[in-house]
């Protein structure tokens, strides 16, 4: 069970943290998004389903040295890639959202050389799972969203080969 002040990751809305925590009757968390500072209240009995704790500095250092491991590959076919790519920014699951930016990140570099700009569900996808990741990331690593956004560009970017 979480606790007031607890950070926790929501699969849809990304860094939140708990505001309240009500165990009486109809038991839920108060939630407040990182971001932008939504609340959310989320059932205590289905939290496991949409809510993740935190992870800690160490968790997302070795989250991004195995981001080698991704491939940058993405599907061509555009229906296919919002599917996919839907999957992955939902799963609560760091590696997913790495792999999405990784593939994200690539069609960008393939966009510029054809002179093109990233299409508009790609960048809604890229938004999302930076914010996500980002958040995650500074609050974690006590860095400014700015900073965890350079050691994702430089970690997943240095490992384009072009």
């Amino acid at each position: 069970m979480y606790q007031i002040g607890d950070y926790v990751v929501h699969n849809g809305h990304g860094l939140c943290s708990v505001l309240d925590v009500h165990t009486e009757g109809f038991g839920f968390y108060r939630l407040e998004t990182y971001h932008n500072k939504m609340l959310i209240m989320m059932p205590i009995d289905k939290a496991p389903l949409f809510l993740r704790p935190i992870l800690s500095k160490a968790e997302i250092y070795k989250a991004l040295n195995d981001s080698v491991l991704l491939s940058e590959e993405y599907i061509k076919d555009n229906k296919e890639r919002k599917l996919h790519f839907q999957q992955l920014v939902t799963s609560n699951n760091i590696m997913d959202t790495l792999h999405l930016l990784k593939m994200i990140y690539q069609i960008t570099e393939d966009r510029k050389l054809e002179k093109k700009t990233l299409g508009s569900f790609d960048t809604q996808f890229l938004q999302q799972a930076e914010r996500k990741l980002f958040n995650e990331i500074a609050v974690a690593a006590g860095i400014t969203k700015e900073e965890a956004q350079s050691v994702v560009y430089e970690r997943l970017k240095s490992q384009m080969v072009y």
